[in-house]
């Protein structure tokens, strides 16, 4: 008999089964864990604010080791750029996306062109709530960098607004007193309250009642 036996030492998984350790994370390619981190560091600016993204908490929130997170960025600063990178550039691309491309072709209808552009600036806001939270709703730790990409990424979507309603006004030979940028700022004010409303309500300010308010206000003054 070993010595563990005689006295009364062995061990088993039984005995060892009190500390429970953790499973290790499967393998996946680089850019998708990259991803994952990534939407697990989001979720926690939402949720917690900014200074909660620490490795240890992105670890535990995608549900993987700290090793893991460190095997991908190097440090917190190199996890929050990346995030600023990511949501910068997407969020810059699903708002252009929603702008008329071709200021020549405009729909004849202002009603049409607003109506279309909420409509699908408000699907890609339910479609992404998380990133959209970040940019049109107060965060009181935000920090210098994240707040200035989002400062920027306003007044370049607020320059391209204002082409798009000075070629719109131009068309329908609208009197001079109708400012363009005065008329921009104000669609971009409603789009982004629309969003506020949509992010903390969706219930109550489902995306059609959007469209049919914006379509009755807009044929009131302009009508068919």
């Amino acid at each position: 008999m070993s010595r563990n036996a005689a006295q009364g030492g062995d061990v088993t998984p039984a005995a060892t089964s009190g500390r429970k350790r953790r499973a290790y994370a499967p393998r996946v390619p680089a850019a998708q864990r990259r991803t994952q981190l990534l939407d697990a560091a989001l979720h926690l600016v939402v949720t917690r604010g900014h200074n909660a993204v620490t490795m240890d908490a992105v670890a535990e929130q995608a549900g993987v080791t700290k090793p893991v997170v460190y095997s991908v960025f190097v440090n917190r600063a190199d996890l929050l750029a990346a995030l600023l990178h990511r949501e910068q550039r997407q969020g810059m691309a699903q708002l252009l996306s929603v702008l008329p491309a071709d200021l020549d072709r405009l729909p004849v209808d202002p009603a049409e062109l607003v109506e279309q552009a909420l409509t699908r600036f408000l699907r890609v806001v339910r479609a992404a709530p998380d990133r959209w939270h970040c940019i049109v709703l107060p965060m009181a730790d935000m920090p210098a960098p994240f707040h200035l990409a989002r400062e920027e990424a306003r007044a370049d979507v607020l320059g391209r607004t204002t082409e798009v309603a000075r070629s719109l006004l131009r068309s329908l030979d609208a009197p001079p007193e109708l400012d363009p940028e005065i008329v921009a700022h104000a669609v971009v004010a409603l789009f982004e309250m629309a969003a506020r409303l949509v992010l903390t309500d969706p219930e109550r300010f489902p995306v059609d009642r959007f469209r049919a308010a914006v379509r009755a206000a807009v044929d009131l003054a302009h009508p068919r």
